[in-house]
This record gives structure tokens, C-alpha cells and sequence, in this order.
């Protein structure tokens, strides 16, 4: 009996543990599916080259004359470029200057597609429109010769280091940064604070760049300020690195910011009126609000090696003014009205330093911009017209990148995300040329600073709205429902 007990405990002890095992395989499985890579389909490189002019030359923003005394941070031209196994490839320039004609951008893009191949049609050159650089239409061919040079060498840089890539793209949100600025009175909420992010990193896992979409003015810095710098931006692009590493090149992509900036009024900014919020230290903090938005998204974004990129690009006739508020006798009675009444406060000294000589001085800017606005309608003769802009979308997989030609409103820029097909739809401003400012139809009847001097008929959202939606659809044939 002992010996029979014996034997069944020798058997117990090494029986084998079925649930063992297979949990054993499983994991084996697991493994052996985690460790087989995708088969890479794309290629992407991202780079970026300094364009800070060595000369002091005049600046650019709130209509000023001031000349540069120095560098405060340097600006920079980045670009990144997309390859997909159907050699279908895109290219996206971003330039730290407040603008720069169409036929520069032009140039750029003529020059990326000599030395790269990649079409002209799906090349995007915009601008971060920062005020806090050189006024590159005044700053002799020399200059502009570098910025060309520079900007087409930086996406030849990109070009030449693309490698096989994953890439991935998501948003977030900022709530605070950028602010509607004519309605600040009513809490000035930015109508879509949405940060787009778009990543690229190797097959190895390893981060090289990362790219932020958004709307709001770089012209936080007012125009007391005579330092080259890339204003907030360069707060928020120095708080990613400072988190990911120096070697990750970080670019911004404006994106329709035309009534959007940090927090102030763009008529009280003309007129010079001293305010706290205009100072490194305040876009210091504004900076590191996207910088936060930005990090905090990436976690989420989902990467892929298996994507296709396609591009779709047209001209389309956007319409102009048919008529102007006012008539130019009208006109130069406000301008005049509005002179006289400054003139008569200003002799008052118990006002100095109020907000009622604030208030007046921003009438006197008003009437004398629209002043300005009429005779140049009524001069012209040109009522009802047409000019032709163009525009882009550019599919990266899952998402779409909508290039819209000058400072639209971020309105208009949310009803283009709302109706697009894609899930992930982002808009880009100032893109290839500066077409002004594209206020939407119901701002026409506010009237003020950017409607004023506004060329387009309000009719415009709907052209921008259906262009946009037009290029979308063509670059969606074939994505998924």
C-alpha cells in the first residue's frame, strides 16, 4: 500500500499543468505577432535651417517703420516631406516671417521641385506670420535671395534625409492661448482652440519631429518690440524640445488665426496703447500653454508605416466688394469728426492716461482706415470683381491639411473641419502668397479693423468654405466610410 501511494504521488507531482502551458503559448504568439514589424510604405524627413537676417533691417507688423535692433531668438524656416510607395510625395514649408508675396513662395517652390522631383502643385509654403520679423518686401533682394535659398535648401534637407517612417497625427486642445479678439468683451473665447499634431518617427521608434497646427497671431510682442523673435511660438517649440530632445525638429503651422491673437485689442494695438500682455514674459507663459497641449496629445496619437499621401490644388475666383458701407463723403466727415474730438480731449489733462482718450484715439484710427479703404473702392471703380486664389488639400492617411490663401477667420476655418468627410481635418493660413484678411459674412455687418480694410465681398466664406470642401472631397476617393 505504501508503494502504490508512493507511485500516485510520483504521478501528481508531474503531471503537466495544462493551463500553464497554454498560457505559456499564448504569450509566445503575442510575442512573436509584436515583434513582426509593419512593412514600411512611406518615407518621411523633416528639417530646418536659421533665416535670422544679419542685417538690422525694417520690420513688419502693426504698419511700422521701426528698423531691427537685434535677435532676441532666432527665426527659422522648417520643412517636412512625405513619400508613399507610389512615389505620390508632399512637401510642407514653414517660414518664421509675417508674409511673403506669391511670387516668392513661388520661387520656393519651383526651386523644391528642381532639386526634389516633388510637384509644384503638391508643394504648401506658409508662414507662422510672427510680427516680430523682417518686412521681407522691403528688404532688398539680398535677403529675399537667402530666404529662398534657405527655404528650398531646408526641404531638400528633409528630402534627402527621409527615411522609412511612422507617422501619426492627433489633436488636443489649448484653451487659453489664443483669444477672439473682437470679442473680448464677451470672454473672447477662441472659436476652435482644436491643436493639430502630426509626428514622424523611424521604424526603430525613434522621435523625429513633430508638427503643431493653430490659430493664433504671433504678434504678441507690439511695436515697441525691435527684436527678431519668433514670438510665442518659439516658447512653445522650446518647451517640446526641452521635453523630447534638441535633435527633434519642431515646427508650427499657422492656421486661420484672422480674428484670433493672445488677448488684446487689434485697435488699441494700433494706436500704441501700453498693455502687460504685450511682453516676453506674458508669450513666455503662452508658449508653454501649447507646449503642455502638444505633450500631453502625443501619448494618444496612434503611428502607422502604412500610409498614402495625395495632394489636390485648384484656382478658384474669389469674389470682391460689391459695395462699401459708407460713401467717401461720409467717410471724410467721420475721419474728420473723429480728428476734432481727439483734439479737443487731448487738451484736457485730467484725461491723460484714461481709457475715454484710449477709446478716441481708436475712433480716429477707425474712421481713418476706412477713409483710407474708401478711396481706394471708390478710386478703383472695380465693384463686383473677381481675383483668383488658390488653394490645397493634402491627405496624410487619415487626416487632410487644407492650405487657405491669407488670414481667415477661425469661423470660417471651423465650418471647413465640420463639413470635411475626414475625421481629422486641419486648416493652414497664409499659405503659398497672402491673399489679406477673409473675415466671415456675419462680421461684415461689425464692421471694424480687419472688415475695413478688407478687399473681399462677404459672399467670400462661402467660395473659401466650398473651394475647400471641393479639394477634400477630391484627395477622399477612397478612404474608408
Amino acid at each position: 500500500m505504501a508503494g502504490t501511494n508512493g507511485m500516485d504521488r510520483s504521478i501528481i507531482r508531474y503531471q503537466p499543468n495544462i493551463a500553464l502551458i497554454i498560457t505559456v503559448l499564448l504569450l509566445l504568439v503575442f510575442c512573436l505577432s509584436c515583434a513582426a514589424p509593419e512593412t514600411p510604405t512611406v518615407k518621411a524627413g523633416i528639417a530646418e535651417r536659421v533665416i535670422t537676417p544679419k542685417a538690422m533691417l525694417q520690420m513688419r507688423g502693426f504698419a511700422r517703420s521701426q528698423v531691427a535692433s537685434g535677435t532676441h531668438d532666432d527665426l527659422y524656416v522648417r520643412s517636412f516631406v512625405i513619400e508613399d510607395t507610389r512615389k505620390s510625395a508632399v512637401a510642407i514649408v514653414s517660414i518664421s516671417l509675417c508674409g511673403i508675396g506669391r511670387e516668392l513662395a513661388e520661387e520656393i517652390r519651383e526651386g523644391i521641385c528642381e532639386k526634389t522631383g516633388i510637384p509644384v502643385n503638391n508643394i504648401l509654403v506658409t508662414v507662422t506670420h510672427t510680427h516680430a520679423g523682417p518686412n521681407i518686401d522691403k528688404a532688398g533682394s539680398e535677403y529675399q535671395s537667402f530666404v529662398v535659398t534657405e527655404s528650398v535648401a531646408s526641404a531638400v534637407d528633409a528630402w534627402t534625409k527621409r527615411t522609412f517612417a511612422r507617422i501619426g497625427t492627433g489633436s488636443g486642445k489649448v484653451m487659453e492661448l489664443g483669444r477672439n479678439r473682437r470679442r473680448l468683451l464677451y470672454g473672447g473665447l477662441h472659436p476652435d482652440p482644436e491643436v493639430g499634431v502630426i509626428t514622424f518617427e523611424d521604424t526603430m521608434g525613434k522621435l523625429l519631429g513633430v508638427v503643431f497646427n493653430y490659430g493664433c497671431h504671433p504678434s504678441s510682442l507690439d511695436w515697441r518690440n525691435t527684436l527678431y523673435s519668433e514670438d510665442w511660438p518659439y516658447y512653445a517649440i522650446q518647451g517640446i524640445k526641452k521635453k523630447l530632445g534638441e535633435e527633434v525638429v519642431v515646427a508650427y503651422l499657422q492656421g486661420a488665426q484672422g480674428n484670433i491673437n493672445v488677448g488684446y485689442s487689434a485697435e488699441l494695438s494700433a494706436v500704441g496703447v501700453d498693455m502687460p500682455v504685450r511682453s516676453y514674459e506674458y508669450i513666455e507663459h503662452k508658449g508653454h500653454q501649447m507646449a503642455t497641449a502638444v505633450l500631453e496629445t502625443l501619448p494618444n496619437i496612434i503611428k502607422s508605416s502604412e500610409i498614402t499621401v495625395d495632394c489636390a490644388q485648384d484656382i478658384f475666383n474669389y469674389p470682391l466688394r460689391e459695395k462699401f458701407p459708407v460713401s467717401l463723403k461720409e467717410a471724410e466727415r467721420d475721419a474728420y469728426n473723429a480728428e476734432q474730438m481727439l483734439a479737443n480731449l487731448e487738451d484736457r489733462t485730467e484725461l491723460d492716461g484714461t481709457r475715454i482718450l484710449d477709446r478716441v484715439r481708436m475712433e480716429v484710427f477707425q474712421t481713418g482706415q476706412r477713409l483710407r479703404t474708401a478711396r481706394k473702392f471708390y478710386s478703383e471703380k472695380v465693384h463686383g470683381g473677381t481675383i483668383e486664389l488658390e488653394q490645397q488639400a493634402i491627405r496624410i492617411g487619415n487626416t487632410v491639411f487644407v492650405g487657405l490663401p491669407g488670414e481667415i477667420f477661425a469661423e470660417i476655418g471651423l465650418r471647413i473641419k465640420d463639413e470635411s468627410p475626414f475625421t481629422k481635418t486641419y486648416v493652414i493660413g497664409l499659405a503659398n502668397g497672402y491673399g489679406g484678411y477673409l473675415p466671415s459674412e456675419a462680421e461684415f455687418i461689425e464692421g471694424d479693423y480687419e472688415v475695413d480694410g478688407c478687399k473681399f465681398s462677404p459672399k467670400a466664406e462661402e467660395t473659401c468654405v466650398n473651394a475647400s470642401l471641393t479639394l477634400i472631397k477630391r484627395v477622399w476617393e477612397g478612404q474608408p466610410e
